[in-house]
């Protein structure tokens, strides 16, 4: 995970990438693909695999507990992210993608915080994973 220098040195952005790397560890045993979170990017020639380069431009964290005791006032949660395919063994990208997730406060407690976004991005790359497995 990376971003511009505004976005990595948020205040929040270790509990953005603590979401993003356990969401995305959650994903990866339901579908049974082995999963490392790299805080750098590894080396091309290493082994096979696929690394996803997630580049968060923007984001705007709203926890579950903040919707439900707070609601409409907490505001949107929002997610801007372009996640790049790579082939771990030769370091060249094979696909990107760009995930641009919202919520709208006046969903009140129904409406999707970031843990519900950072899931639904998980849910999108992993079924691209899936495909090009077959």
């Amino acid at each position: 995970m990376t971003g511009p220098k505004t976005v990595v040195e948020s205040s929040d952005w270790a509990e953005m990438k603590r979401e993003w790397r356990e969401t995305f560890a959650d994903h990866a045993r339901e579908a049974g693909v082995d999963y490392r979170f790299a805080d750098t990017v590894p080396a091309p020639g290493a082994e096979d695999g696929t690394l996803l380069v997630a580049e968060i431009s923007d984001y705007r964290i709203v926890g579950i507990g903040a919707r439900v005791w707070l609601g409409m006032m907490t505001g949107n949660a929002y997610i801007n992210a372009n996640v790049r395919y790579v082939d771990l063994r030769t370091g060249r990208a094979f696909g990107e993608q760009a995930f641009n997730t919202r919520s709208s406060a006046w969903g009140g407690v129904f409406a999707r915080v970031t843990p519900q976004q950072v899931d639904a991005i998980a849910t999108g790359v992993f079924e691209n994973v899936k495909a090009a497995r077959r």
